[in-house]
């Protein structure tokens, strides 16, 4: 009696449906002529309409690829006949990023067969944790050299700083100088005071902020703030929307730090629509957690700096420090939060804080 056979497309469907990702069965033009149930779910479409296209075709829900043909595994391997891995990010209709790791492998039609494959083994996997926790640490060990920097800089810089500042200051108080000579003596101290409080806030960017943790009413915190911070926006074009679930729970943290966050996202906001648009502040609960939300309708923030604008120092301003969105995230994080961004250049930007209800206990 001859062994049973199985036909690979029936091997196909008994393992890749019951895996995580996607997994394509791609021809030598690029054409799905398979695919595991995952892929067909996570677009929300029946397989039978994703059969027969191509993997980058835009007509698919969130296209299996969207890099161009240098960066892409499928034509990779089509054109070396070996094993092609890439990583790349997409943005999702929600406007947040994702990372992904596509792997494209030749299948042979038969063992041993020489010459061009006929099919193609296109798996796809969303890798958006493992690179959040790869930037987690690298961002870890700038912290840290930010942390011996910045102890170098209060011993070697801060002491002849304060004496320059206070030799300026000094002269400003001499009778003798006429106007020009007092002129020179004013920027000397007011260039002094701008570079000790730069040092100041990395010195307390470095090091590890001592929070008083407490319940408070974030719903309180957030319409104070947003009234403060968007006075006068109606002349200069901004409309203000301010959109809080009415029974918004009590969240566990520092009022002030989210205060303070909130200042920083706001002032982007508005900065970001120099022409007008519309400003929304969102809050409700979201599971155990408070989540408020800053939306503006301005020029969004180009893809490849979404990685960067959390990053201490780094900033696309003419004046900063480029510390606002870091403390930001730094200060959500210690209260046990988190910070996501979703943005898409010429759309907007949403920027949204998450922290810990209060338990009653």
């Amino acid at each position: 009696m001859e062994p049973h056979s199985i036909k690979w497309q029936n091997l196909f469907a008994l393992v890749a449906d019951h895996m995580e990702g996607d997994i394509l069965v791609l021809d030598h033009n690029g054409i799905i002529r398979d695919l595991n149930r995952h892929a067909a779910e996570t677009r929300g479409v029946p397989k039978e309409q994703v059969l027969g296209k191509r993997c980058c075709d835009t007509d698919i829900p969130m296209p299996f690829c969207q890099t161009d043909k240098q960066e892409c595994a499928f034509e990779s391997a089509k054109d070396s006949g070996k094993k092609s891995e890439r990583t790349f990010s997409e943005v999702m209709p929600s406007g947040r990023m994702r990372y992904i790791q596509a792997n494209c492998f030749p299948v042979p039609d038969t063992v041993g067969a020489s010459g061009a494959p006929s099919h193609y083994l296109y798996i796809r996997r969303d890798v958006t944790e493992q690179q959040r926790l790869e930037q987690r640490l690298q961002q870890s060990e700038k912290m840290a050299v930010i942390g011996e920097l910045s102890t170098y800089m209060a011993h070697e810089i801060r002491n002849p700083l304060f004496s320059i500042g206070g030799f300026a200051n000094a002269l400003l108080r001499n009778p003798s100088l006429n106007d020009l000579a007092k002129e020179k003596a004013r920027i000397i101290y007011e260039e002094s005071r701008r570079l000790d409080e730069i040092l100041a806030n990395i010195l307390n960017f470095a090091r590890p902020s001592e929070q008083t943790m407490a319940e408070f009413n974030p719903k309180t915190v957030a319409r104070q703030t947003i009234e403060l911070m968007t006075m006068g926006s109606e002349e200069r074009g901004i409309a203000v929307v301010l959109d809080i679930e009415p029974n918004l729970p009590k969240a566990y943290g520092n009022a002030e730090n989210l205060r303070q966050s909130l200042i920083n996202l706001i002032k982007n906001a508005l900065e970001a629509m120099p022409d007008g648009g519309t400003l929304t502040l969102r809050a409700a609960r979201s599971g155990g957690f408070v989540r408020i939300e800053v939306e503006d309708t301005g020029r969004g923030i180009p893809l490849a700096l979404q990685e960067k604008i959390f990053s201490p120092f780094f900033t696309t301003k003419n004046q900063g420090s480029g510390l606002g969105l870091a403390m930001t995230r730094k200060n959500i994080e210690e209260m046990g939060g988190k910070v996501f961004l979703a943005s898409t250049e010429g759309n907007g930007t949403r920027i949204t804080l998450s922290l810990p209800v209060a338990l009653a206990v």
